[in-house]
């Protein structure tokens, strides 16, 4: 199942995706965010391209088809899914735990990862503080400079960041990576480099953990290889994700749970029942809980994501 990326110009956003994908966004507003898998409530849902569902979206397939696609999974939300494309530095920011964000917002946690598809040299990402300080932290906020005090980690292709609650973080420019997150969609804003948008200090001291300083694990760029090579990217209670380099074929046998399949490097194939899907670079697809084996075929590195349920296996 295909879900349709929705697009999103952002002030910062550079061109490699509009690039990758022969996109022509409206004259002057590049497209910096491209949601790929989204059923978030607050948000525009994917619609789906193909199969017997096409033109419906993501919400409505999981509230008229949740054993289909959900299986054993008993939410009303899929993990989140979205390419960054960052010419200039995001803004620093901080997302709330479930407790603050069910309580305060009537929203859901929000923590996420990155991996890094492509990263000119001397990329990085903001992940954590340099300073256990609050005070002065609270004091360079409101001069909207906690950027003097951002922890800046070094990234290249082949990286992958988990970035939890509370953390101080940020996308840095000049790369492509994707986004797997979990279901919440509340961020305040802590620094903006001077851009004038509002920031939200107050939410964000209150979730903010400054003994948090997250590290990529660091998987390296694709190489071609004789023997398919499938690592853990991250875990999180509420996503996990691992890097696959397929070489010829990898088949996946799965629990009664929805998967999503990403293509990161060169093309793929997805194999369901003797029928074949292309995956081109950067697209996604959902493999539904129903679907129980399936096959990716290619030359190729892809991401395989899912959210962890009890009593399923990876």
């Amino acid at each position: 199942m295909y879900p349709e990326p929705y697009y999103l110009s952002t002030i910062w956003a550079g061109e490699r995706l509009s690039g990758i994908r022969g996109l022509e966004p409206p004259e002057g507003k590049p497209y910096g965010i491209a949601r790929e898998v989204c059923a978030y409530a607050g948000a525009p849902s994917n619609q789906i391209e193909n199969g017997p569902w096409a033109g419906h979206d993501l919400r409505w397939a999981i509230a008229n088809h949740h054993e289909e696609l959900m299986g054993d999974d008993p939410e009303d939300q899929l993990i989140r899914m979205a390419y960054m494309d960052p010419v200039e530095d995001l803004s620093i920011q901080v997302h709330p735990g479930e407790p603050y964000a069910c309580e305060v917002e009537g929203d859901r946690e929000k923590s996420e990862s990155w991996y890094i598809l492509e990263a000119d040299p001397g990329a990085y990402v903001v992940a954590g503080t340099t300073t256990t300080d609050v005070g002065v932290l609270r004091e360079a906020a409101e001069r909207d400079a906690v950027g003097d005090y951002a922890r800046k980690v070094p990234v290249s292709e082949g990286d992958f960041i988990l970035i939890p609650c509370g953390a101080m973080h940020a996308c840095g420019k000049n790369m492509l990576a994707i986004e797997v997150g979990s279901f919440g969609g509340i961020t305040y804003r802590i620094c903006d480099y001077g851009r004038g948008r509002k920031l939200d200090i107050d939410k964000a001291f209150d979730v903010l953990d400054t003994s948090l300083a997250p590290e990529p694990v660091r998987l390296g760029a694709y190489e071609e290889r004789t023997e398919s090579l499938s690592r853990s990217g991250v875990r999180h209670r509420l996503f996990a994700s691992d890097v696959i380099d397929v070489a010829g074929s990898y088949t996946v046998h799965k629990d009664n749970h929805y998967e999503v399949i990403t293509c990161v490097k060169h093309d793929a194939t997805i194999v369901v029942d003797a029928r074949e899907y292309a995956l081109p670079y950067t697209r996604s697809v959902i493999i539904p809980a129903s679907v129980r084996t399936y096959e990716v075929r290619g030359a190729c590195r892809v991401l395989r994501s899912w959210h962890p349920v009890e009593g399923c296996a990876e």
